[in-house]
């Protein structure tokens, strides 16, 4: 850091007088600089004009009294840039760190981690939330922001917060994005997933069963098991777990669509008496269901559902819950009828999208039919066999992807008169 000066030097008493200028430029341009008097740096912090203060925020060589006073200045544009300065301070990943951060700047940042802005507190927990050195109350802080934008990241990502922190924040009834971002850690401890499994947020379980670094016991892949006939969303990150115990496997493969159930008749880890269960429950629900139209025709052939469908829909009753429970059953037929019916595509056009797993083709002739985005995903997967990474989701949860004319020009690319 170059020397500052003296009281008694012409710089310093140049500085005192550039200090006091009515000019706003001079006083900005001074602020930048970093060999000027520590005290002159503090008298510049409560300028008038909020462009000197912005450069005092940025100035290396602002003593940490001046940076805390800024923390709580009026403009956020201030304490942005002051935040900006002070994180560049916090040791990297790879750093051997000797001590925690100086005081003054820990309480600036902590003072940071409650601004009123979101738009700083989101700075700050982005900076923060890989930093094995950063400073673990204000990471606290942070994780129990009010704004999921706020929290969430650190939620998911900071190696700070201790399996206590986060068992104590599933277990006080967060919201359901906060229990899903720690279901997303990088790691995930048995008892913190025991915390999940057990709490009524079916997202969440459904990200923790989709993260294969989280560890499950088998009790708690028990309890889940007792839930997931009533989950279609948990079916296939359940089928797609590894080291999956056979007691799991035979469970799932009882209730499980067809499609799912000859991927655990696949899985690599399969042992002989577990395979032979498996087939004995596949014959029992054939047997049970009279045979479905998937078990009876694998190749896709009709089987009765198209029939059905067909008269459902005549009859008013061909509902989203009727072509869930086809898709649960593995019955393509019944669902390409009844999205044709529904739709009014031709039903050629719709075996086209389907038989050519195009994930925003059965996107686009699941929303002309009527039907919710939920189920669109469904179909992707169980009846046009998409691969789990090129399915096209849900935007907020819930909404279509797409725009209308997307939609409309998905449909005609197959040849459908919209």
């Amino acid at each position: 850091m170059p020397a500052t000066a003296r009281p008694d030097d012409a710089a310093y008493r140049d500085a005192t007088r550039q200090a006091r200028a009515a000019d706003q430029k001079v006083r900005q341009a001074l602020a930048g600089r970093t060999d000027v008097s520590p005290e002159i740096l503090f008298f510049l912090a409560a300028d008038t004009a909020a462009a000197v203060r912005q450069q005092i925020a940025g100035n290396p060589t602002t003593p940490g009294r001046a940076d805390l006073l800024l923390a709580s200045d009026a403009e956020a544009d201030v304490r942005s840039r002051l935040l900006e300065k002070l994180i560049e301070r916090i040791p990297p990943n790879d750093a051997k760190v000797d001590g925690p951060l100086e005081t003054l700047t820990l309480q600036v940042l902590t003072a940071l981690a409650g601004d009123r802005s979101p738009a700083i507190r989101r700075m700050l927990a982005a900076a923060m939330k890989d930093l094995e050195h950063a400073p673990y109350g204000v990471v606290k802080t942070l994780a129990r922001d009010e704004q999921d934008a706020v929290a969430e990241p650190i939620l998911r990502h900071s190696p700070q917060l201790t399996d206590d922190d986060l068992v104590e924040i599933v277990d006080g009834e967060a919201a359901s994005g906060r229990v899903g971002a720690i279901a997303r850690r990088p790691t995930v401890s048995h008892r913190v997933a025991d915390a999940i499994a057990h709490t009524d947020d079916v997202e969440a379980i459904g990200h923790l069963l989709a993260n294969d670094s989280a560890q499950i016991r088998e009790q708690t892949l028990d309890h889940i098991l007792a839930h997931a006939p009533a989950h279609a969303s948990w079916h296939r990150p359940l089928v797609y777990r590894p080291s999956l115990p056979g007691s799991a496997i035979r469970t799932l493969a009882s209730f499980v669509a067809a499609s799912l159930v000859e991927v655990l008749q696949r899985r690599d880890d399969l042992d002989g008496e577990t395979a032979d269960a498996v087939a004995d429950v596949v014959r029992s629900r054939i047997e049970s269901d009279g045979g479905s139209a998937e078990a009876a025709n694998p190749a896709g052939g009709d089987g009765g559902g198209a029939e059905r469908a067909r008269a459902l829909h005549g009859r008013g009753g061909l509902t989203e819950d009727a072509l869930d429970e086809a898709i649960f059953a593995g019955d393509r037929a019944f669902v390409t009828a009844g999205l044709a019916a529904l739709s009014g595509v031709a039903e050629p056009v719709v075996e086209q999208i389907l038989n050519a797993q195009s994930a925003r083709g059965a996107v686009a002739i699941v929303w002309k039919s009527g039907l919710s985005m939920r189920l669109s995903i469904k179909v992707q997967l169980q009846i046009a066999r998409i691969p789990p990474r090129a399915v096209v989701n849900a935007r907020s949860g819930v909404q279509y992807p797409m725009t209308e004319k997307e939609m409309v020009w998905q449909l005609e690319f197959f040849g459908a008169q919209c």
